[in-house]
């Protein structure tokens, strides 16, 4: 089975000696990250990933913890977002932010510091895992959506994400509508992800059955990073 995954470990985030897999906006101060900062949390992980593990990203934004070798103190981490927040990935108070808001956001970044990496959003599903395994080819994590329901706020359907236990079976662990994922690792039937800290399944079949039933290909969609032209 054709299996594609980052090169590098992905970002881990220390405290008392617990390390987590990426972010988790649940650590921040701020009730609005606490509630729909997915997208900051997402577009913070995959630049500080670029920049530990790619000698062109290697930027000013990130340089206290350049020689970290992946893992990062919290406080240091949730600098970290709340600079980002700021500077690049504005949130809309009880409603998050959209794709295309992030990809103005990671353009403005990627641009500023010359990495020669361009984003962009949106493919129909067809293309979607053929993007999704060249970006992780090329050592680049996977910003993935979950949309919401559609009509907006009429259905409570939700994805099931999943863990793995010590017999390789996948277990559901929780389920999530309207939330950005990390994709890590996948192969003809599973996507590894990193969501709140840690790392999960989602299923490719599933993902695009809630997609067609419940969302749509605007909103269920990938974060496409690839060299500029």
């Amino acid at each position: 089975m054709k299996r594609y995954r980052l090169c590098n470990p992905f970002p881990s985030i220390e405290k008392e000696g617990s390390l987590s897999y990426g972010g988790n906006q649940n650590w921040s101060s701020s009730k609005t990250i606490r509630k729909c900062g997915c997208g900051v949390i997402a577009g913070t992980d995959l630049l500080l990933y670029l920049d530990l593990n790619k000698q062109r990203c290697r930027t000013k934004f990130f340089e206290e913890v350049q020689d970290s070798n992946g893992i990062i103190e919290r406080e240091q981490y949730l600098k970290y977002v709340h600079k980002m927040r700021r500077d690049y990935l504005p949130l809309i108070p009880h409603f998050g932010m959209p794709g295309w808001v992030l990809v103005v956001g990671l353009n403005a970044y990627l641009a500023k510091y010359h990495t020669g990496l361009t984003a962009s959003w949106g493919f129909g599903h067809k293309k979607l895992w053929n993007r999704m395994s060249a970006m992780l080819s090329h050592d680049i994590p996977v910003i993935l959506s979950i949309g919401p329901n559609l009509p907006f706020f009429r259905k409570k359907e939700k994805l099931n994400l999943y863990q793995k236990n010590s017999m390789g079976s996948y277990l559901s662990s929780n389920k999530v509508s309207a939330h950005f994922v990390t994709v890590t690792e996948m192969d003809e039937e599973w996507m590894r992800v990193s969501s709140w800290g840690k790392e999960y399944y989602i299923n490719k079949k599933e993902y695009i059955g809630y997609m067609t039933k419940y969302s749509n290909a605007l909103f269920c969609n990938v974060c496409y990073i690839r060299k500029r032209k």
